[in-house]
């Protein structure tokens, strides 16, 4: 049974969920920074809680499986108005060992930079987030062994969804857990990448006789898998709120606007040709590494130099953000498709320039223009994040040209002596590392990252059938799982930010599925769905409210299905669409339908802001076709605007690795998941 506490005294919801595992107070209210507690009364399903001219009855309805719903009415029975803000609060009824706010802090945000929110308190004073960085609106949840609690905002109307939250530590181990009315970011705002600025207050006003209304939810469970209930949470958001949208673009559409892109991307370098990282401004490299003051960026936002938008970046990555090789790859598909001779053959010619590169010990530079150029991006390179999209990408090709009589054994030969490599230098102390100097010495070991690397081994096993590769897999396997993904956290992959992400679990979701379909071990697919589940920890389940003027608005862009980016970085971004197919998969492999779902969502999602037509403006400049910005600013953080008032806004970085990722999810529709057409990407209303 599931018991709700109330000043000591256990009342039953008659749940068959978890045992006392939250207990609810009387309502609380702040007005001029003092919070009031007000006094309360209890009744079966009912608290109600009145004082100082205002009467709060929160009415509790069991809606089975550990979920509650409370619907809050404050009416003001004074004869003045009275403004304030409105404290829903429930604490554990045990001591967590974990907790998360989905986006924004996973367990504390250990290892992120000084200004990333860490931990609860900041300067003795709890983190107050906004509802609009959070995947599911205003949501905080906390567990250990036996019970995981979580309380979170309802989409259901704008007085339920315009929030905020927090989790206040308590002297004996338990957590308070609070969603505030309306929204509130304190004691600062974490306005950018590691700024904070001044803390942004809202407050309710009600005339007499006037009422407030919102819904709000309360959640307890038994975690799914230890460190997991934030699993039992996902689960239970896919029957509330509304996954399913009407996407703006067909699959058809979506193709032909990313081979559109993708063949703006070639650019010749060096007596090659290379994919470049993006059409991008010139003010961008500045803003993007927060290397330039808010004056001096609305000085050069002003500037046409600064902001004309080219292929400024002389860049050119074999995965990660560049995505070179996998865009090539999709332009030799659908080269092939169309008899383009000429196509293919750059294409295959991009192939050959990086194979030719490599190193007899398997190793080359992450990036082609580190050939010519000493002065490049400031993260490590070489890196085993591209290491791992180049062995898999290779294998890929070498397969896809041989189904068309083209034998090029020279791209197996690559990814054989980049695995050869990773199977001769795997560590039990840090697995295949982050960052490897071309002699073969690992010069950065942190982080998640390596597990990139796991699906570029699997492909080159499946190619190859070296059952060296197979072990070495699932050794790694075993040692990203125990140090990381069953700790529910993953680090690192994005190369230019030190912080907690999401992108670092796709590889865990690819090569889990990888491995349950060759050894058929359900260990594997358990470990799928926990990469998975984290994965879409990360994942909007509604959209987020923006003004008549705000660009989401002008743009139809919703949140539903966007990715949040990392910790330190609290953007949106079209990522989603690289794991459509593996959570299809998961659809087949489990039986569970909600895998499909979020596929969906996350689709739906990552084909909005795409340019369709030729001559299509934003920001006053003409975008190339199938161009789309690499971030959507949802909250009051941005790196490319001078203030962070200017919630919903897009950006001018239009990268390569978009368009490559759903791409691959289209191919992939036919290749792996044997659905004919796209029917699997269409709307199921």
């Amino acid at each position: 049974m599931l018991y709700i506490q109330k000043n000591g005294e256990k009342f039953s919801l008659g749940t068959d969920a978890a045992h006392a595992a939250l207990s609810f107070g009387p309502a609380k209210i702040e007005i001029d920074d003092q919070e009031i507690v007000l006094d309360a009364v209890y009744e079966a399903d009912m608290i109600r809680s009145s004082g100082l001219g205002l009467r709060v009855t929160d009415r509790l309805t069991d809606l089975g499986n550990g979920l509650i719903q409370i619907n809050r009415t404050i009416e003001n029975t004074a004869n003045v108005p009275l403004t304030f803000k409105d404290i829903f609060e429930v604490q554990t009824a045990f001591a967590p060992t974990r907790y998360l706010i989905p986006c924004v802090n996973y367990n504390g945000n250990e290892g992120c930079k000084e200004h990333v929110p860490q931990g609860l308190l900041r300067d003795g004073k709890p983190w107050i987030f906004a509802y609009d960085r959070t995947g599911i609106p205003s949501c905080t949840l906390s567990e250990n062994k036996e019970f995981g609690a979580a309380i979170f905002a309802s989409d259901c109307d704008p007085n339920s969804l315009r929030t905020a939250c927090s989790m206040i530590p308590l002297k004996d181990g338990r957590l308070s857990h609070r969603i505030y009315h309306p929204v509130i970011e304190a004691p600062y705002t974490y306005s950018g990448k590691n700024v904070l600025t001044k803390r942004y207050d809202e407050a309710l006003t009600l005339l007499p006789g006037e009422t407030f209304a919102a819904r709000m939810y309360a959640f307890a469970c038994a975690p799914m898998y230890e460190n997991y209930a934030c699993a039992n949470l996902l689960d239970c958001a896919a029957s509330l709120f509304d996954l399913e949208k009407s996407p703006c673009l067909t699959p058809e559409k979506v193709w032909e606007l990313g081979v559109a892109y993708a063949k703006q991307l070639l650019y010749d370098y060096k007596g090659h040709t290379m994919i470049i990282t993006h059409f991008a401004p010139r003010l961008f490299r500045s803003q993007h590494g927060a290397a330039i003051s808010p004056e001096e960026m609305t000085r050069r936002m002003s500037d046409p130099y600064y902001t004309e938008i080219g292929r400024f970046d002389e860049r050119f990555e074999m995965g990660w953000a560049d995505q070179g090789l996998l865009n090539a790859r999709m332009l030799a598909v659908d080269a092939w498709q169309k008899k383009d001779s000429a196509m293919l053959e750059t294409a295959i010619d991009i192939f050959d320039a990086w194979a030719q590169k490599q190193q007899d010990n398997g190793l080359l530079y992450s990036q082609f223009q580190q050939y010519y150029e000493s002065e490049t991006y400031d993260f490590a390179t070489p890196d085993v994040c591209n290491f791992g999209w180049g062995a898999a990408e290779m294998v890929r090709m070498y397969n896809f040209l041989k189904s068309i009589g083209i034998d090029k054994p020279q791209f197996l030969r690559f990814a054989v002596k980049l695995c050869d490599f990773f199977s001769k230098h795997f560590s039990e102390e840090y697995g295949f590392g982050k960052a490897w100097n071309l002699s073969g010495e690992c010069v950065a070991k942190n982080g998640s990252i390596g597990g990139f690397m796991l699906t570029g081994m699997l492909e080159t096993y499946r190619a190859t059938q070296n059952k060296t590769y197979l072990e070495i897999a699932k050794r790694a396997s075993d040692f990203y799982y125990a140090r990381d993904l069953d700790r529910f956290i993953c680090s690192a992959g994005a190369l230019d930010c030190q912080s907690i992400d999401k992108e670092t679990a796709y590889p865990f979701i690819t090569s889990s599925l990888m491995l349950y379909e060759e050894t058929k071990d359900k260990l594997y697919l358990t470990r799928a769905k926990k990469a998975a589940y984290y994965f879409f920890s990360w994942a909007f389940h509604y959209d987020a409210l923006y003004d008549a003027d705000s660009e989401f608005t002008l743009y139809n862009y919703h949140t539903t299905g966007g990715t949040a980016i990392s910790t330190e970085h609290h953007a949106i971004d079209a990522w989603g669409a690289a794991a459509v197919t593996e959570f299809f998969l998961l659809a087949k492999y489990t039986g569970d339908a909600r895998w499909a779902k979020r596929a969906r969502a996350m689709w739906f999602n990552a084909v909005q802001g795409i340019t369709s037509e030729p001559g299509q403006q934003t920001h006053g400049q003409i975008r190339p076709l199938g161009a789309q910005n690499e971030g959507f600013f949802q909250c009051r953080w941005t790196k490319y605007r001078p203030t962070c008032e200017e919630r919903g806004h897009f950006n001018d970085c239009l990268c390569a690795w978009s368009g490559a990722y759903r791409m691959m999810a289209l191919d992939n529709q036919n290749r792996i998941l044997g659905t004919p057409g796209y029917a699997l990407l269409k709307n199921t209303k």
